[in-house]
């Protein structure tokens, strides 16, 4: 049950730090791991606030094992976001890790 929780605790705290990322044009609205094995993917959401096309956009991720060490990186792009639509991202990186936070948010 312990276990449970902390793992619940890292993807908060990973998906709080995404958020935290969020630039003016796009805000990152959730990320979610998703455990597998032998490696984990994760998926979240991001809305153009920018009230324009988003021509490009890019978020980049420090991936981390359990013990809160940064053991890859991750990338995710799209193009033509509509305003105010939102995209539904994700990815499934070659390294295991347990927690994911983005790092850059950028937006063309």
């Amino acid at each position: 049950m312990l276990k449970k929780w902390i793992t619940a605790s890292a993807l908060v705290m990973g998906a709080m730090g995404a958020m935290a990322q969020s630039n003016e044009s796009l805000q990152i609205r959730s990320l979610e791991v998703i455990a597998g094995a032998p490696t984990s993917s994760f998926t979240g959401e991001a809305r153009n606030t920018a009230g324009r096309v988003i021509k490009e956009a890019v978020i980049q991720f420090n991936l981390y094992d359990a013990q809160g060490n940064l053991v890859g990186n991750a990338e995710t792009r799209a193009s033509n976001i509509e305003p105010d639509g939102v995209w539904k991202f994700q990815s499934s990186p070659k390294v295991p890790f347990t927690t994911v936070k983005a790092f850059d948010v950028k937006a063309y």
